[in-house]
């Protein structure tokens, strides 16, 4: 099984009409507090609404239903789904593509998310990895530090090397699904990393993580990430929603 990174990016439609009612039209479900399995205005009420063409409206919701935000029943309507049961990740990758930021619930979720995925997949890769999979890891690090003393973000080869972590387990499927996580907040890590500090733990941290796992100590490499992703909760925190109303974390913040 190839293990090669994908770095898959969402669908884009630039500035198009469709894109641009969609950023109105999330908001407008939100805000009218729309129930999962609630009928939502016709597309000729929407299209009125929204001062634009049903083609319009027709393009957007083939978007989000792609995306298993909305249904659309022949001869019955358009009906919201329940994302939280059936929505697909992609959904919050489009978000995040829109420029619509998160909630502090959805933060937690997300980073749960990745803690749950990249501590197990940390295991499987002390079992999986092949030389390839600790270059491809190396060659991160590299980069990382390069931009880091010249200043500069070291945000997506960061990311890239919690994929490659992710791609030494050679599971395509864990694969996907990570580089979903970092698609959806890319933009999110790059406010993490502004600050200095964060930068250079997380160097440190990505060079232990890589040994334990060149050495095979699935223990080791387990405790590593939680440690990692719990710290990094942190920083997410405050630099994301920082004002938002406190729902606590799942986890129990270490204290620092």
């Amino acid at each position: 099984m190839s293990n090669s990174i994908e770095r898959r990016e969402p669908p884009r439609s630039g500035h198009s009409e469709a894109t641009s009612l969609i950023v109105r039209l999330l908001p407008y479900i939100r805000d009218r507090r729309f129930e999962s399995g609630e009928r939502l205005p016709s597309e000729r009420l929407l299209a009125e609404r929204f001062g634009v063409t049903r083609a319009v409206v027709r393009e957007a919701l083939a978007v989000l239903e792609a995306m298993r935000v909305v249904e659309r029943r022949p001869r019955s309507g358009i009906y919201l789904r329940a994302e939280s049961r059936v929505g697909s990740l992609d959904a919050a990758v489009m978000r995040a593509d829109l420029g619509m930021p998160p909630d502090r619930e959805e933060v937690a979720n997300l980073n749960e998310f990745r803690a749950i995925l990249e501590s197990q997949a940390a295991v499987l890769a002390c079992a999986r990895r092949t030389p390839e999979d600790l270059d491809r890891m190396d060659e991160c690090m590299r980069l990382c530090r390069a931009l880091y003393e010249r200043n500069e973000s070291i945000a997506q080869p960061s990311a890239d090397f919690h994929l490659a972590v992710v791609a030494a387990t050679h599971n395509q499927f864990l694969l996907r699904a990570a580089n979903s996580f970092y698609l959806a907040t890319r933009a999110w890590r790059e406010g993490v990393f502004a600050d200095r500090k964060v930068g250079a733990r997380s160097i440190r941290d990505h060079q232990v993580l890589r040994d334990a796992i060149a050495k095979g100590d699935a223990t080791a490499a387990s405790a590593l990430i939680r440690d990692h992703l719990e710290i990094a909760d942190h920083y997410w925190y405050r630099s994301v929603a920082p004002s938002q109303p406190a729902g606590k974390p799942r986890r129990t913040q270490r204290s620092r």
